[in-house]
């Protein structure tokens, strides 16, 4: 719709319910749909009054919708299971190979959370800004397992990775929790323990897979408990 100029820049989008309609599905997928378009910086809902087309190149568009117009519950769930493979592989090589610019640069990632937080996520562009950070930290750890191959494909997927990463934060961005098991990552590393580094990884990955599970539950609860029954 948005390619075809039914849908344009500045342009309030329609409600889930009467997009739901409009294709034929549930809202869930809509849903999704709209939270995977908005992370990409196609939609705003940030106003408090809908969503919106923001402002793009409809050529940057298209080259980017093959992969999130497929995404579902089971993508999402399969594409944190790859991020756990890259990010605990990539947390054992950093404790081994990480230089001292790669610890500043980590250290610093660190205060940042821990400087935002203190401010409450009252909108939008908070809870962004904290999710920035968080992601920052990841992708500096990634460089820091010096790999160039895993670097490469780590970059190359990074969009991908980061659809799941949206559903797993709520409305207040990155928990105090989220935090210290950042830290945990840090201070593995900072000791060059390679096996704990991995460990604290996977843990806190494995804690992100709980959370998204979870979502998804939820989400899918809801969607049923608004159908409308059949009687």
């Amino acid at each position: 719709m948005i390619t075809r100029g039914e849908l344009k820049c500045g342009e309030r989008i329609p409600s889930e319910r009467d997009l739901a309609a409009r294709f034929n599905v549930s809202r869930v997928p809509i849903r999704e749909a709209l939270k995977i378009l908005e992370y990409m910086g196609v939609l705003d809902s940030s106003r408090g009054d809908g969503t919106y087309v923001k402002n793009i190149v409809v050529e940057d568009l298209i080259g980017r919708l093959d992969f999130p117009i497929t995404a579902t519950a089971d993508t999402l769930m399969d594409l944190l299971e790859l991020r756990i493979s890259l990010e605990s592989f990539a947390a054992f090589y950093a404790a081994q190979r990480r230089t001292d610019e790669d610890i500043a640069a980590l250290d610093q990632t660190i205060k940042d959370m821990r400087e935002a937080k203190k401010t409450p996520c009252t909108d939008g562009d908070s809870v962004q800004k904290l999710r920035e950070i968080s992601y920052e930290f990841h992708r500096l750890l990634v460089r820091s397992a010096h790999n160039s191959v895993l670097s490469s494909v780590y970059e190359n997927l990074y969009e991908l990775l980061d659809v799941s990463r949206q559903f797993t934060t709520d409305n207040s961005g990155i928990s105090y929790n989220s935090i210290l098991a950042h830290e945990a990552i840090f201070n593995r590393i900072v000791q060059q323990d390679a096996d704990g580094a991995r460990e604290a990884m996977d843990e806190h990955l494995s804690d992100v897979r709980v959370n998204l599970s979870s979502r998804l539950a939820e989400a899918e609860a809801r969607e049923q408990s608004q159908a409308p029954s059949e009687d």
